[in-house]
């Protein structure tokens, strides 16, 4: 697990500046997802990464690139936010979620960092999507 000050130099090393940056709890970040449907971007370089629509606080609809969806069970660990999805039985897939730069972020383990850049009401349109 990430102790707070190697994710926050992690964070600045990923970003490339040192600007304001707080951590927020998992259940802050938990209470802003739930009934919202996210889009996660890249933060170096932008790349479209996917979409996830937070159907509850325990269960989420992922939407990759390619338009497949996959269910995600939620849980907490510590200051990590975890998913274990239906196609991807990997339970180490756990973020550190912050604000950074004015923008909502998460950041994995291996140092990889997320941004969400657009947060609807919109469910997810793919294959395999739940209708209600």
């Amino acid at each position: 697990m990430l102790s707070r000050a190697f994710a926050l130099s992690a964070l600045c090393i990923c970003a490339g500046a040192a600007v304001a940056q707080q951590q927020i709890s998992p259940e802050a970040f938990l209470d802003r997802a739930e009934g919202k449907t996210f889009t996660f971007r890249q933060y170096q370089g932008n790349a479209y990464v996917g979409t996830e629509q937070f159907l509850r606080r325990d269960l989420s609809v992922w939407a990759t690139s390619t338009g497949r969806c996959t269910y995600g069970t939620i849980t907490v660990r510590g200051p990590q936010v975890c998913f274990l999805y239906d196609d991807f039985p990997d339970p180490e897939n756990c973020w550190l979620p912050f604000e950074y730069n004015g923008d909502l972020v998460v950041m994995a383990p291996t140092g990889e960092v997320q941004r969400v850049t657009k947060i609807t009401e919109r469910p997810i349109s793919c294959e395999g999507a739940p209708v209600s």
